[in-house]
């Protein structure tokens, strides 16, 4: 289990690389959710202060999904394969 689950993205204009994303606090459900930029939960992870893993409304229920991890020390991957891009595309867009 993570601290924190990724529920949704924001790309920048372009639509090529991934700004924000919305965050929820493990434990707390819905009540607990807030913006930040993809910038600082990569520094999150990097510094191994917290964990993240990507969670997806289906049913009516929170599924969990893959553990976030990082690459190059800013890309958001969910799959650690070394590819130099964000890779959270099948999260919800906000």
């Amino acid at each position: 289990m993570a601290d924190f689950y990724i529920s949704g993205i924001r790309r920048d204009n372009a639509g090529q690389h991934i700004q924000y994303v919305k965050i929820i606090k493990a434990g707390n459900g819905e009540k607990d959710v807030s913006i930040n930029s993809r910038q600082f939960v990569a520094e999150l992870i990097n510094a191994g202060k917290t964990s993240f893993q990507t969670i997806t409304y289906v049913n009516d229920k929170w599924v969990y999904g893959a553990m976030v991890h990082v690459i190059d020390g800013i890309y958001l991957t969910t799959d650690p394969n070394d590819t130099k891009r964000d890779n959270l595309g099948n999260l919800l867009t906000f």
